[in-house]
């Protein structure tokens, strides 16, 4: 069963103008990374210390899109997708560029964000390093394997112009997931016969599950 994931919406304010009669599209972009949210402020002296990520993935397989205008006309549009997006860099891959939704006020809008389910290929990796007590750095790797859906939404005024792109930023947290993790976890955790510390659903498994309750705490949608 999927669990639905609340997080913020920031408000879109674009401005633009048609020469046409009729209301031209805009065009939706989707971005992710990873950043310190304001939650993580207040847990800064707990979790691992010295657990940094830098890099990763999250790999989508539906995009929906609902709205309601200030006229009480409510629009759906759901789309179809196969594309990972790199944390590093924001770019997703293949490039998702065909998302279209129409442009107008909206009183409400709320996005959804389904993740590739399909196989054993993870839909979410982070990539970093922990540096032992001992000094020794040591990479990791956080593998998340589910179907779950994030969903944005905001009861505030949105409004789209007409042949505008309108990015939408998924913002990951890993210093707010981690923060349940000690550091006593975090040394004991095995590593693999490459020398990274995997942690899935099957690998510090311990580890794992703490994390991955911890999945709607801090993650966000930003419209930019």
């Amino acid at each position: 069963m999927k669990k639905y994931f609340l997080a913020l919406l920031g408000v879109i304010t674009l401005s633009a103008c048609s020469n046409d009669d009729a209301p031209q599209d805009a065009t939706l972009q989707i971005t992710a990374g990873l950043t310190e949210t304001t939650a993580a402020k207040s847990l800064a002296s707990k979790g691992p210390e010295n657990l940094k990520f830098d890099t990763g993935y999250v790999w989508l397989i539906e995009v929906v899109f609902d709205g309601t205008f200030s006229s009480g006309e409510a629009i759906s549009k759901t789309v179809a997708v196969d594309s990972k997006i790199d944390f590093a860099t924001g770019v997703a891959s293949p490039d998702m560029a065909d998302i279209t939704i129409p442009a107008g006020e909206y009183q409400d809008v709320n996005l959804g964000l389904e993740l590739r389910d399909e196989d054993d290929q993870p839909s979410v990796v982070m990539e970093g390093t922990y540096t032992r007590a001992d000094a020794t750095v040591v990479p990791v790797r956080f593998e998340f394997n589910s179907g779950e859906v994030f969903e944005a939404e905001t009861d505030q005024t949105v409004i789209v112009a007409e042949e505008q792109k309108v990015t939408s930023k998924i913002v990951f947290d890993p210093d707010v997931w981690f923060s349940v993790v000690t550091n006593e976890m975090m040394e004991n955790a095995s590593a693999n016969s490459e020398g990274i510390i995997v942690i899935s659903g099957s690998s510090n498994a311990a580890i794992f599950d703490l994390v991955a309750d911890r999945l709607d705490v801090s993650t966000q949608s930003v419209f930019e």
